[in-house]
């Protein structure tokens, strides 16, 4: 750390002569009595110095207390301090010395201060009363000694010297502590942000596992649910054949068909959720779908909702089945239609979508890279987080008992998983709902719409003698399909599984 090789000393006396005096002693002309302090010297450095190891004096001057004070500023501004003072304590008729002090230290607190005083003026115990930093102040009693003079202006320079050391490695051990503060707490945010990171993929992970466990629940009973179905619809359909049926029978029946057809579209529901229904993807045109839809449910939706079309235009086509994007359609917008029960606005936007390393990142299981969105937005009552995490569990619903089985947007869920997209959900209490719907984009182009040539099924006869195998292994079912084919003029046999079968 370099320190100024001359110190600057001021002194502040009302009688020119004393200056003078000072300056015969503090001057580098008065070296012949710098050589006397050697054994002086010894006692406060610790080592004897040689003659060259003694400080370089500048000498300024100032009359009276505030002329002193103001060149002690101007230096301080102009970067060249003055390291010690000798004040004189009579300097009428401005301040005295100990006021001269005073006014120094309220500003300059680092400046060694020798208070020159004849016996006669204050004592030590007043002075100490007014200057309180007393072990920065050394009194000269006059008449002075030469060598005293010289060992004050050297003990004070070198103190002025360690402290301004003190400062600067305080200020730099200050910046060092804000700096790894600084480390720290950029250190800290990123810890949190990992923490917080780590625990909503955690999140989404359980999701995704709870949501694939109620998909394969949902297949199976969807698939034992069927079977009972088929018995149930096949055997009120043969016996709806019948001519013979009383009417209150007949009545029935319909009644169970009706009711058994309900339920197979709950299971058919089930199944596009857990993503094992068939599908039969091609190119489609999405803003085409949307309008064709739209048209179908405009009754539907009712006149108090007005509905807004942003369709970009020279849309990529999507890769999609087309039942299943017109289910996709209809259930959100039903679901949005719900959620408007005073009216409002349902918008439909379509844009395209690339997908970046971030989202990539939220979903490892997609191969697309090119996407089309299809947002649904509507003004509703809107929806909490906590309603959010759950809207696209089966039979999860906020409506009243009746009014909704709880399979729309988990049908909608399970249909955009099944075409290799995904779902997202903005919404909050009273601000309306937007759905964000992302699906792959077509590698092959739209094909030409085909003509549409009626066509009959053929009625045939059995031919003589033909025999049918039928391999079920639920006994009902197996038992109802045998009596059908029967009924069509087949022979059957029956097995319940694959090696009765053989």
């Amino acid at each position: 750390m370099k320190l100024p090789s001359h110190h600057r000393i001021l002194i502040i006396d009302d009688n020119p002569a004393i200056h003078e005096d000072f300056r015969k002693i503090l001057d580098p002309a008065g070296a012949e009595i710098a050589e006397q302090l050697t054994a002086d010297e010894a006692v406060i450095f610790g080592t004897a110095p040689s003659p060259t190891h003694h400080f370089a004096f500048q000498i300024d001057s100032a009359f009276q207390g505030h002329e002193g004070l103001e060149k002690v500023r101007a230096a301080a501004l102009a970067g060249l301090p003055y390291a010690v003072a000798f004040v004189d304590v009579r300097m009428p008729p401005g301040w005295d010395g100990v006021e001269t002090i005073s006014h120094l230290w309220r500003e300059f607190p680092d400046l060694q201060i020798v208070l020159c005083t004849a016996y006669s003026d204050y004592s030590w115990e007043e002075i100490a009363k007014v200057v309180t930093h007393t072990d920065q102040v050394l009194v000269l009693k006059k008449p002075f000694d030469n060598i005293e003079v010289l060992q004050m202006a050297h003990a004070l320079s070198k103190k002025w010297d360690l402290t301004q050391i003190a400062h600067r490695q305080h200020a730099e051990l200050d910046a060092l502590v804000s700096q790894r503060t600084a480390e720290l707490r950029a250190a800290n945010a990123q810890l949190t942000h990992e923490i917080a990171e780590h625990v909503r993929l955690d999140a989404e992970l359980r999701q995704a596992q709870k949501m694939e466990a109620v998909g394969r629940l949902a297949a199976g009973v969807a698939h034992d649910f069927n079977n009972i179905l088929t018995v149930i619809l096949g055997n009120a359909s043969l016996h709806l054949h019948s001519s013979q049926l009383e009417t209150k029978v007949r009545h029935s029946l319909d009644q169970i068909t009706k009711a058994a057809e309900r339920a197979s579209g709950l299971t058919g529901q089930l199944l596009a959720y857990s993503r094992k229904q068939i599908i039969q993807r091609r190119p489609l045109s999405l803003n085409a779908t949307i309008e064709q839809t739209i048209a179908m449910l405009r009754r539907v939706i009712g006149e108090p909702i007005a509905i807004v079309l942003h369709l970009a235009p020279d849309l990529s086509p999507v890769f999609a089945d087309p039942s299943n994007l017109d289910q996709v359609i209809m259930n959100l917008a039903l679901n949005a239609r719900d959620a408007m029960t005073g009216g409002g606005t349902l918008t439909f936007t379509t844009s395209h979508f690339e997908l970046d390393e971030a989202t990539a990142a939220l979903h490892p299981e997609l191969h697309a890279r090119r996407f089309l969105c299809l947002a649904v937005k509507d003004t509703g009552h809107g929806m909490d987080a906590a309603t959010i995490g759950q809207i696209f569990e089966p039979f999860f619903t906020t409506k009243d008992p009746g009014k909704g089985t709880g399979m729309g947007l988990a049908t909608v869920y399970g249909i955009v998983r099944q075409h290799e997209g995904w779902i997202e959900v903005d919404g909050l209490p009273g601000r309306g709902t937007t759905f964000r719907v992302f699906l792959p984009l077509s590698v092959e182009k739209l094909a030409a719409p085909a003509a549409v040539v009626p066509r009959t099924l053929p009625i045939s006869e059995p031919p003589p003698r033909s025999t049918i195998l039928v391999v079920e292994d639920e006994d009902l079912l197996r038992e109802f399909v045998c009596k059908a084919l029967e009924r069509l003029g087949y022979r059957t046999r029956a097995a319940a599984d694959g090696h009765k079968a053989l």
